[in-house]
């Protein structure tokens, strides 16, 4: 049988365009932008990566009635164990731009498929249990006025979680109207100019809440883009 490579699951049709597009925006360039560069230290890209060493930890001998134990000259006997821990170390490799730009894409792409498939996880699981969101109160049934009243206190749209674009890198927010499918992505521009690279991953991984004013700013974005969405 002939060997017929299997594409990887991110590689769908248009991703690959947008990747063709980065090639011609960024193709044969250096980190710096220039075309054909010759300057070798022009590809140098540094990054932080986090290793595990081990540290030694003294720990002084005592019996088991916590008495020192010393060896035949009097001194204490020390015992050295070694404790796992994280350090930072920077690390480079020889790149050019577009290899850079389309290896950060392919890291967001993936990340959104294994997000995406987790949602599918739990949308399938609510349905299988019969969990959605309720369209008629619990009990009894809606009055005419009371079906206007309870409609009325839904919200428009959930927000579902802060990401960044892969092929322009600048930030958006997820937002899924109510009752529906439908999901809307707001880009928030510059909003996040001045969070802290930490602050953002944690935000966009783990949801994390970012600070109050900037809350504050992306839920107007999203409002008014819902806004607009509905109204046209």
């Amino acid at each position: 049988m002939p060997n017929v490579t299997q594409m990887p699951k991110w590689a769908t049709p248009e991703r690959k365009a947008k990747l063709v597009d980065l090639w011609t925006l960024f193709g044969n360039q250096c980190l710096l932008g220039h075309t054909a560069c010759p300057i070798r230290e022009h590809y140098i890209h540094v990054e932080p990566e986090g290793i595990t060493v081990s540290k030694p930890v003294p720990v002084p001998c005592v019996d088991r009635q916590g008495n020192r134990i010393l060896d035949s000259e009097g001194n204490q006997v020390i015992l050295t164990l070694y404790k796992p821990v994280t350090v930072q170390i920077h690390k480079e490799t020889i790149t050019r731009l577009y290899d850079l730009k389309a290896e950060q894409a392919i890291s967001y792409w993936k990340a959104d498929d294994r997000e995406a498939r987790g949602i599918e996880y739990k949308l399938e699981s609510i349905r299988l249990h019969s969990l959605s969101e309720p369209r008629t109160p619990l009990r009894g049934h809606f009055s005419a006025v009371s079906k206007d009243i309870w409609y009325s206190s839904q919200p428009l749209y959930y927000i579902e979680g802060l990401g960044i674009s892969g092929l322009t890198l600048e930030p958006f927010v997820r937002v899924r109207l109510s009752s529906s499918f439908m999901r809307l992505y707001v880009n928030i521009g510059d909003t996040l100019r001045g969070v802290s690279k930490s602050k953002k991953r944690k935000a966009i991984r783990y949801n994390k809440p970012l600070p109050q004013s900037i809350e504050n700013t992306i839920r107007q974005l999203v409002k008014q883009s819902v806004l607009d969405y509905i109204a046209h």
